[in-house]
């Protein structure tokens, strides 16, 4: 069974989402210790208090509901690498004159391979890492 919760208060209602079918905002629920818990609401919640912040905010209780801000979810990140063939197989082409100092380069592979996801986070100071490929 679904917990429901006396609400206190609420403020600084915005969109969640493009579709404006669900609501952020900071409630004030009044059985909890926490003065001020960032929530959604939905009009479809099973909870009966997240479906009465959606008509209260709807209708202006809690201000004018802000514009959703689109932020970048997840971009692929990429690590670049050098190897080196095989060590041993440059060392002895070198030591038998093959190879220069010079040419070494030549043979040294570069790569990107894919190591994952990132995101910026909604504060734009930090990035969250996650969903390694590798």
């Amino acid at each position: 069974m679904a917990t429901n919760y006396e609400i206190a208060a609420a403020r600084n209602p915005k969109w969640s989402n493009p579709e404006k079918n669900m609501i952020d905002l900071e409630v004030d629920f009044a059985p909890l210790d926490e003065d001020w818990v960032p929530y959604t609401c939905s009009p479809t919640d099973v909870v009966d208090h997240s479906r009465t912040l959606y008509t209260n905010a709807l209708a202006g209780q809690y201000g004018t509901i802000a514009d959703y801000e689109h932020h970048t979810l997840w971009t692929p990140y990429y690590e670049d690498s050098i190897e080196v063939s095989t060590e041993g197989l440059v060392q002895l082409l070198l030591e038998k004159g093959v190879l220069s100092d010079d040419e070494v380069d030549s043979i040294l592979l570069e790569k990107t391979e894919h190591v994952g996801y990132y995101r910026t986070t909604t504060d734009g100071v930090d990035k969250q890492w996650g969903g390694g490929m590798a």
